[in-house]
């Protein structure tokens, strides 16, 4: 197990997140409005709405792609990983696997999740450690009857699946 950010959690979000609006003219990505309300926050390069100084994303925004990607290990580390690594339980207990899967989640819906209102089931069930119902926990979160639900479902499919190999090799003992 790592105590940095495991591959398969960077594979992951970077899958869905994307690296979006590459301008072709100038090389550079370009800021661009939040799928569900077309407006704030505004995100540029691998989902970034914040960067590493906290200053917010504008829509007049463009960076490279490699400040892109300096700004999305940086903040990836500092502000998903290492506080979920803090207030979850059994973190410790978890494989990469397992512990990708909920980084994932995090990135996506926010590291201070655990406990908070809105996320009393996937709270819960990490709490009690009723880890084989981490999946359908995840599919609670899609936003459903949005334009983003099936983008999300596909998503926490993905966070499921990892969640559940990573079971699987809990089960066998690796």
């Amino acid at each position: 197990m790592s105590d940095s950010v495991p591959s398969e959690a960077i594979q992951l979000i970077q899958e869905f997140e994307g690296c979006h609006r590459l301008d072709p003219s100038d090389g550079c990505l370009h800021a661009y409005p939040d799928p569900l309300t077309n407006a704030e926050p505004w995100t540029i390069g691998w989902g970034t709405t914040l960067y590493p100084d906290g200053r917010r994303v504008s829509p007049t925004d463009v960076i490279t792609r490699a400040e892109a990607d300096r700004c999305f290990t940086v903040i990836l580390e500092r502000d998903t990983w290492q506080p979920i690594s803090r207030t979850i339980p059994y973190w410790s207990e978890m494989n990469d696997p397992m512990r990708s899967a909920l980084c994932s989640f995090a990135y996506n819906l926010g590291s201070g999740f655990y406990g908070a209102g809105g996320f009393d089931t996937i709270s819960r069930v990490l709490r009690e450690k009723r880890w084989p119902e981490v999946p359908d926990a995840l599919m609670l979160y899609v936003n459903p009857g949005t334009p983003v639900e099936a983008g999300l479902r596909r998503r926490r499919s993905a966070e499921g699946d990892l969640w559940t190999q990573g079971l699987g090799l809990l089960a066998q003992g690796a």
